[in-house]
């Protein structure tokens, strides 16, 4: 992989794994146009900097992490048991270039569905908490975004854009430690420690942090299903050029 392949790539990580259109997607879009195989580990590699990304992001949260561990833990179950059971199943959907249009297609009516949100509620119960688990265990396929569709959840349930925007992030944590525990045995670590790497490491850091400042901007003003114009035409563009 040349460095201007990497950059974009790390760029891409950055910018799409908090807007909502999908990093998952994004990241098997280039590596598809760029002759690479998709590849999971590499996706973990990249996640792993978006993770410190929302460590950084939501440093001064650590209350509101705490106080809601119980939905937390609850709306983390359904992502494990996806990822503990059907690891196999999402990774042969990883390696399917041909579903993303649908998968984009996808994305963008969640993030239409937000458009007429009007949640004002600073609370989650349990049960909107598995809810908002349960999409973000569907979020797990390429093209689908994770943040888009548990925000979008967690509007339809009625939330205020602060409360779903601070959940789906909790969220996030979790989660992405998760994906990297799972995926762990399957990272070349030596392969990935060089200094290509790990400026591309730095890169989706550091992209990660604007990304995050930038959709939290659009979600207090409920415009958010914006990025749904772009998924869309996106998916519509993969239907021909795919």
């Amino acid at each position: 992989m040349s460095l201007i392949q990497t950059i974009i790539l790390a760029l891409t990580q950055g910018v799409t794994e908090f807007l909502p259109v999908s990093s998952s997607g994004h990241l098997n879009l280039f590596q598809h146009f760029f002759g690479f195989t998709p590849s999971l580990s590499f996706d973990i590699f990249l996640n792993t900097a978006t993770l410190l990304s929302v460590l950084f992001f939501f440093r001064n949260q650590i209350k509101f992490f705490f106080s809601h561990l119980p939905q937390i833990i609850i709306a983390s179950i359904p992502a494990t048991l996806v990822g503990f059971f059907l690891k196999d199943t999402v990774e042969s959907v990883f390696s399917n270039i041909w579903l993303l249009p649908l998968f984009f297609l996808i994305n963008s009516l969640i993030l239409f569905s937000t458009k007429k949100s009007k949640g004002e509620k600073s609370e989650i119960s349990l049960i909107q908490a598995f809810i908002v688990g349960f999409s973000q265990a569907f979020a797990i396929f390429p093209g689908v975004s994770r943040a888009g569709t548990t925000i979008a959840t967690g509007l339809a349930l009625g939330l205020s854009p602060v409360t779903a925007f601070n959940f789906s992030f909790a969220l996030f944590i979790p989660a992405s430690i998760g994906a990297i525990l799972l995926g762990y045995k399957d990272l070349d670590v030596t392969a990935l420690i060089t200094s290509q790497y790990l400026f591309a490491f730095l890169l989706t850091f550091i992209v990660g942090i604007i990304a995050l400042k930038l959709l939290q901007k659009f979600l207090k003003r409920r415009q958010i299903w914006y990025f749904g114009i772009y998924t869309i035409i996106l998916a519509l563009l993969l239907f021909f050029l795919l």
